[in-house]
């Protein structure tokens, strides 16, 4: 059997059994539980084709990949323990290839790649000196933007959850490794509002295997989230402001001609400032929901001066009665672009630290210098399965700027985001995705997601094909 397939038997083969017997008392009136969750994905690509000076590029590849956590958590309150050990497994990857595949080489040129790190250890202390509502978090953590204050009625959670948390920091977990962030949370929270404020330093990760390391990056913030609204009921709105600096030593992607980027040194250094608010309301036999987000940037990016800005605009109806449960969603999403690349302005929108997968499925593109025109239906058949299918209209929002691609920072030498020159052009294409997700028993998910690209414009001028696929299919287990 297959080196990577047996993580995945082997839990599969104890999960019944074990389900019941993880969590113990422990000494001092304390709770002990054992958290496993086991991931495996293989992934197939068709990028857009190179031209024939390129053609020693793999375009056309697939790899498997594995990825195990096992984690330990204590809680006495008002004190809780969390340390979780995860082991990571890419094998067969492309050597020259575009996109995820040739991402996780760059990073670390090795087509078989595997690691263990220490994902998470962190204390969590509620209500310290008798400060009831109060939580102070310190150690190595998981952070999702956007998901400070989780919301109760299930519509908003989700769209709190797809379509407004991890924008600009999250763990990138879509890759095979992910990121973590060492330093501490504050937060104070009751029925009606969220304030949370935190520092941290981000770990390597995302397509980088060796993960333990800290970047050469910094990022704080603080939100304040309304979770219940009496005068305006089933809505949730936030706004947030945070500070992100990159002091590495590597060369930033943007529009400017390569020697003008190399020798320009120095920090990159964003403020950000942002609100966000969801609405869902009853009409007819169903119920609407509405969600806008925002943001502005300001700072220093390398010598020139940031100045930038991004929205998402989304509207939906969902029959909660009806076979399925149909739901349609529409929206735009919009980040800046940069127009001359020499007036001393960067104007293009920055994500920072996103898991950008979340909003673009198959991962060529990001919300930096993009418009995304999309429609979603969104079907739950039956209480095991779900799925959804989403056609997306792409354009650049600045022609003379560049597509670009990436979720990050992912070591301390390669800086985390691509660029593809425009040609001129604003037209990316159509997009058409569609996944499967069932859950035939509690603790295993197996997902299946496909993607099909019909390029036009600026894909036309920068490779050869002007299509794409993407095709996964991957088993999670967790318990």
């Amino acid at each position: 059997m297959k080196k990577h397939l047996l993580p995945l038997v082997a839990l599969i083969l104890i999960a019944d059994t074990a389900w019941a017997q993880l969590e113990t008392e422990g000494p001092f009136d304390s709770k002990v539980r054992l958290e496993v969750s086991d991931r495996i994905r293989y992934e197939r690509f068709d990028w857009f084709e190179t031209a024939p000076a390129s053609a020693t590029r793999d375009h056309d590849y697939g790899f498997f990949a594995n990825r195990m956590q096992v984690g330990l958590r204590v809680t006495r309150d008002p004190v809780e323990f969390f340390a979780q050990f995860q082991h990571s497994l890419v094998t067969s990857l492309p050597d020259h290839g575009p996109g995820p595949g040739g991402a996780y080489y760059t990073n670390t040129p090795e087509k078989n790649q595997e690691k263990g790190i220490l994902r998470n250890i962190w204390l969590r202390w509620k209500n310290p000196f008798g400060a009831q509502g109060l939580s102070l978090t310190a150690g190595r953590q998981i952070f999702r933007d956007g998901l400070e204050a989780p919301a109760t009625d299930p519509t908003l959670l989700w769209l709190q959850k797809s379509r407004i948390s991890e924008r600009l920091i999250g763990p990138f977990d879509y890759t095979h490794v992910g990121r973590s962030f060492d330093g501490g949370q504050v937060a104070f929270d009751n029925a009606a509002m969220n304030v949370t404020g935190f520092a941290f330093t981000p770990t390597w990760g995302g397509y980088e295997i060796n993960a333990n390391r800290e970047l050469e990056v910094g990022v704080a913030g603080v939100s304040a989230s309304l979770k219940a609204l009496e005068a305006l009921p089933g809505t949730n709105a936030r706004i947030f402001g945070l500070w992100y600096r990159d002091r590495r030593e590597v060369v930033p992607v943007d529009n400017r001609p390569l020697a003008v980027r190399q020798a320009d040194h120095g920090d990159i250094q964003i403020y950000t400032i942002g609100a966000n608010a969801t609405h869902v309301h009853a009409i007819g036999p169903g119920k609407a929901d509405f969600l806008i987000w925002g943001a502005i940037q300001t700072g220093d990016w390398l010598t020139q001066d940031q100045d930038s800005w991004a929205y998402a605009i989304e509207a939906g109806y969902q029959l909660p009665n009806v076979w399925s449960a149909p739901w349609l969603r529409v929206g735009l999403d919009q980040g800046s672009g940069d127009s001359d690349a020499s007036d001393g302005d960067h104007s293009t929108f920055f994500q920072m630290l996103p898991t950008a997968r979340l909003y673009a499925m198959f991962p060529f593109y990001n919300m930096m210098n993009n418009r995304d025109l999309f429609a979603q239906l969104i079907l739950k058949p039956h209480a095991m399965v779900s799925a959804q299918a989403t056609l997306h209209s792409l354009r650049l929002s600045d022609r003379d700027d560049f597509l670009y691609g990436g979720g990050g920072a992912t070591n301390n030498t390669v800086f985390g985001f691509t660029g593809t020159a425009s040609g001129n052009k604003t037209g990316i294409g159509t997009m058409f995705d569609t996944s499967v997700t069932v859950t035939p028993v509690k603790w295993l998910a197996l997902n299946v997601y496909y993607a099909h690209v019909d390029g036009s414009g600026m894909i036309g001028e920068a490779f050869q094909d002007e299509d794409a696929d993407y095709i996964f299919a991957e088993a999670t287990i967790s318990f």
